[in-house]
């Protein structure tokens, strides 16, 4: 294993999280409006109109 190339990785590993951040923010986002109130456990009776 090259030093270069771990320091490279480990540049790397805050834009992967951050990234792997904002996608998981979209789905949630992107299922709140498709299924509103999902996340309060009323699936079928949605809160906010």
């Amino acid at each position: 294993m090259e030093l270069r190339y771990l320091v490279k990785y480990f540049t790397m590993v805050p834009v992967i999280t951050t990234l792997a951040v904002i996608i998981l923010a979209l789905v949630f986002i992107e299922l709140n409006s498709i299924f509103p109130g999902l996340q309060y456990g009323t699936f079928f009776h949605p809160l906010i109109y």
